[in-house]
C-alpha cells in the first residue's frame, strides 16, 4: 500500500468553529464529482494508498451510540470543529471517488448537500465506497476545509465513526428512506448469492444480513448463516465467519459443517487449542471427509509447535518468496511468561533456566503484511492493524493493551458500540510506532554487517512486544518469515527476566539514549549505560572526539582487499590507542566500549589486506573484547568457543561477532594453527544461529 500524508490545512477567512460564509452548492458539488469520477482508475488491482495518521492532529474516536447523540442538519455543521454530541444521517447521491479514502457526495433529509470523505475503511465493508443510495450515520464530525476557499468536508478518519444503517432503520428521516429495495428473505438471499458469484464479497454479507432480519424461521436462517460463515471465511473475518458458524447449528448430523468452518475460523485466528476441539467435533460427526481430517491434521500440527518448540527451520525458510511471507505455524512460548518489571512498566521472564544458543520463544506475527516492502511497510502494517481491529474484535483486547506512548485514549476504545468496534486510528499508529518491529530476511545477505537495503517488512508481534530493552541483551531476535525467532545469547536463570535490543546500538551514550528517550520514552539503565553515566563529562567528549578524528581519517569507510598505506595504518592505530586509554577501566571492566568497535574493525580489515595475520588475530580478539566478550591476552592460550558462556552478562551479541570469528579462522589458518581454525568455525557457526534462528550452512559468508 501507498503512504498518503494528510493533507494540510490551507489558509480560509473562515474562524475556527465558525459557520463557512459560503458553501460549495450541490451542483458545485456534484459537476467537480463527475470530473474526477471519469479520472478514477478502476483497476480491482491497483495498489490502494494509505492516509497514515498525524500525530498532532489526533483526536479520539466517538464511542457513543448514534441513537444517542443530537442528529443536526449539514447546515450547522462549523468550519474545523469536532462536533460532539452531535451526529449526522446522510444519503449517498453520487458514486464514491476512492484513492486514499472514499469521497461521497451525500444529501441530509433538508436537501443540503456536502462532501463526505471515509479513511481507513477495510475493503470488506461496504463503506470502503459507499454505493450510491445507501444511508449512513456520522457520529460526531469532524468538518475541515480542504486548503481552498469555500471547499470543505466531513472527514472521518476513524472507521467506527460511521455506521452503514440498514434501508429500514427507524433513525432514517422520512425523505431520505427508501424503503426495503427487496421484500423477501428469500429476494435478499438471491442477491445475496448474486453477489458472491461476481466475488462481491462485502454487498453479499450485506445481504445474507439483510435475509436474516427479514425472516424469522430457523429452518431458513440455519443456511444463511453457513453461507455467510463461508463469505467472512474469506474476507478474513474469522470472528463474525465462527459466531455464524455456531448459529447454524440444529442439533442434527449436518452440524459438522458448522463445526468445520466455526474451527477454520478459530484457526484463522491462530486459536489452535479451540480450532482443535471445534474440528474434532466435526470429524466425530463426518469423520470420513478428507477436508476436515486435513484441517484437523494442521491444527494438530500447531498445536505440536505450540507445546514443544519444534520446528523445520529450514524447510521454512525454503518457502518464503519476496510475494510470501506468511507461515503456517503455531508459536511456541512455553519458556516465558508476561510479568511485572523492576525496569518498565511489564516485562517477559524465563520460565526455566536456558542455556546459550537455546530457543527463548517463536512467535507468529499478530499482524505482517505478506510482502517484503520497505518503502511501504509502515502504511502497510498501519492499515492491516485499523483493518483486522474492525474485521476481529477479539484482536483488540491483546493488541490495544500495548505501549501506547501515553497516548491520551477515549472512553470505549475497542468496546463494540452500533454493532461496530470502536477504533482509535491514532491510537493504532500509537501502539504501532512504539511496538512493531522492522523484519528483514535471516539469511546472511541480509544480516552481514553491510547488509542490502529492500528486504524487510514491518509487522507486530503482541507477545515479543513485552520484553523490554537492554543494550547488552541476553537474547537476540531473528525473522523466518512472519515468524520471530529468539534465542539466549548466554546462560538464562529461571524467573531472570528477558531483554532484547530494541534498534542497534549506538557508540555514544548520549546519541542512543535520546534515541530511547524521543521513541520509547525512557532513559536506558542496562549494565553498560549505567556504568558509562560514571565516566565524566570531559572523559565522555574526549572519547567522542577521538572517534569522529578516526572516522574523518578514515572516511568512515572499511577497507576492502586493496592495501592500505602503512601510515595511515600507523596513523589509525595511534589515534585507536589514545581511544582505548580514554576507557577508564574502573567504568569499562567487563562491558563493551563500543566507540573502539569501528577503529579495531577497521585495523583488521587494513591488516588483512596486507596479509599480515599476526596483527589480525590480535586486532580480531580486539574487536571481540569491544564488544564486551572475555578473551585473554594476546599470549595466553584460548577457545573462541567459551565466549558466548563464560563472558560474563556485559557482552553485545552481533552479526560482526560471527565475521570476526571467521576472520581469525581464516588468520589462524594462515599461520598453521588447525586447531585453533576449528574452534572459530564452531563459535561462529554457534554465532551465526544466534544472528539467523536457526542453524545454517557457514559456507554462504563466502559467496
Amino acid at each position: 500500500m501507498a503512504v498518503v500524508i494528510a493533507p494540510s490545512m490551507g489558509s480560509t477567512k473562515d474562524s475556527t468553529g465558525a459557520l463557512p460564509k459560503r458553501r460549495l452548492t450541490k451542483e458545485e458539488l456534484t459537476k467537480t464529482h463527475s470530473v474526477h469520477l471519469k479520472k478514477q482508475d478502476n483497476s480491482p488491482h491497483a495498489p490502494r494508498p494509505v492516509k497514515q495518521p498525524v500525530m498532532s492532529d489526533a483526536y479520539p474516536a466517538s464511542s457513543k451510540s448514534i441513537r444517542e447523540l443530537e442528529i443536526i442538519p449539514l447546515s450547522e455543521l462549523r468550519a474545523g470543529a469536532h462536533h460532539r454530541g452531535k451526529g449526522l444521517i446522510v444519503k449517498a447521491i453520487s458514486a464514491p471517488f476512492v484513492g486514499a479514502g472514499a469521497v461521497s457526495i451525500v444529501e441530509d433529509e433538508a436537501g443540503n448537500a456536502d462532501k463526505l470523505a471515509i479513511y481507513n475503511q477495510a475493503d470488506s465493508s461496504i463503506l470502503s465506497g459507499v454505493p450510491e443510495g445507501c444511508v449512513v450515520a456520522i457520529k460526531e464530525p469532524y468538518y475541515k476545509n480542504n486548503g481552498v476557499q469555500d471547499d470543505f468536508m466531513i472527514c472521518v478518519d476513524h472507521p467506527s465513526d460511521v455506521i452503514l444503517l440498514r434501508f429500514t432503520d427507524l433513525i432514517i428521516p422520512e425523505s431520505l428512506r427508501l424503503g426495503p429495495l427487496l421484500k423477501t428473505a428469500e429476494d435478499w438471499r438471491n442477491a445475496a448469492d448474486r453477489a458472491f458469484i461476481e466475488k462481491d464479497f462485502p454487498t453479499s454479507v450485506f445481504c445474507y444480513t439483510e435475509a436474516l432480519e427479514v425472516s424469522s424461521d430457523p429452518a431458513f436462517q440455519a443456511p444463511i448463516h453457513t453461507k455467510r460463515s463461508g463469505v467472512n471465511l474469506i474476507l478474513g473475518r474469522y470472528d463474525a465467519a465462527k459466531a455464524d458458524a455456531l448459529a447454524s447449528r440444529t442439533g442434527g448430523p449436518h452440524d459438522w459443517k458448522a463445526y468445520y468452518n466455526a474451527g477454520r475460523a478459530a484457526y484463522g485466528l491462530c486459536d489452535y487449542t479451540t480450532s482443535h476441539e471445534l474440528l474434532t467435533k466435526a470429524l466425530d460427526l463426518n469423520p470420513t471427509h478428507a477436508g476436515i481430517q486435513k484441517e484437523h491434521a494442521r491444527c494438530t500440527a500447531r498445536l505440536h509447535e505450540e507445546a514443544t518448540g519444534a520446528y523445520d527451520f529450514a524447510a521454512m525458510q525454503a518457502s518464503l518468496s519476496p510475494q510470501s511471507v506468511h507461515l503456517d505455524r503455531g508459536s511456541f512460548l512455553a519458556n516465558t511468561r508476561v510479568g511485572d518489571s523492576a525496569r518498565h512498566g511489564r516485562g517477559l521472564f524465563a520460565t526455566r533456566a536456558l542455556r546459550a544458543g537455546d530457543l527463548v520463544f517463536a512467535e507468529k506475527a499478530t499482524l505482517m503484511p505478506n510482502q517484503y516492502e520497505p518503502a511501504r511497510a509502515s502504511a502497510a502494517l498501519y492499515a492491516l492493524m485499523v483493518r483486522q481491529l474492525c474485521d476481529n474484535p477479539s484482536l483488540a483486547g491483546p493488541v490495544l493493551r500495548l505501549f501506547d506512548g501515553g497516548y491520551e485514549r477515549g472512553g470505549g476504545v475497542g468496546e463494540m458500540v452500533d454493532g461496530v468496534p470502536v477504533v482509535d486510528v491514532f491510537l493504532v499508529e500509537a501502539i504501532r510506532t512504539r511496538n512493531c518491529f522492522s523484519a528483514p530476511r535471516s539469511t546472511w545477505e541480509d544480516t552481514r554487517p553491510s547488509a542490502p537495503e529492500g528486504r524487510q517488512c514491518k509487522g507486530l508481534w503482541v507477545h515479543a512486544s513485552y520484553m523490554n530493552h537492554d543494550c547488552v541483551a541476553n537474547t537476540m531476535r531473528s525473522f523466518v518469515g512472519d515468524m520471530l525467532v529468539s534465542r539466549a545469547t548466554r546462560d538464562i536463570e529461571e524467573g531472570e527476566e528477558l531483554f532484547q535490543q530494541y534498534v542497534p546500538v549506538k557508540p555514544l551514550p548520549d546519541v542512543r539514549n535520546r534515541q530511547f528517550k524521543e521513541g520509547w520514552g525512557f532513559e536506558c539503565g542496562c549494565t553498560l549505560c549505567t556504568a558509562e553515566a560514571r565516566s565524566p563529562e570531559a572523559m565522555q567528549a574526549r572519547r567522542k572526539e577521538l572517534l569522529i578524528a578516526v572516522e574523518k581519517l578514515c572516511s568512515k569507510k572499511m577497507p576492502g582487499r586493496e592495501l592500505i598505506p602503512d601510515a595511515k595504518i600507523r596513523s589509525v592505530d595511534k589515534l585507536t590507542k589514545q581511544l582505548e586509554e580514554a576507557h577508564e577501566k574502573e567504568v569499562y571492566e567487563g562491558v563493551p566500549r563500543l566507540t573502539l568497535v569501528y577503529p579495531s574493525n577497521w585495523l583488521v580489515a587494513a591488516h588483512r589486506g596486507r596479509k599480515n595475520h599476526g596483527k589480525v588475530v590480535k586486532y580480531a580478539m580486539k574487536v571481540l573484547r569491544n564488544f564486551g566478550f572475555k578473551v585473554p591476552d594476546e599470549s595466553e592460550v584460548w577457545d573462541p568457543r567459551d565466549i558466548f558462556t563464560k563472558s560474563g552478562n556485559g557482552t553485545l551479541m552481533t552479526v560482526h561477532i560471527v565475521a570476526t570469528l571467521r576472520t581469525l579462522a581464516e588468520a589462524y589458518g594462515a599461520l598453521g594453527h588447525r586447531e585453533m581454525v576449528e574452534r572459530c568455525i564452531e563459535a561462529a557457526k554457534f554465532g551465526y544461529q544466534l544472528v539467523t534462528g536457526s542453524e545454517n550452512d557457514l559456507a554462504t559468508l563466502d559467496k
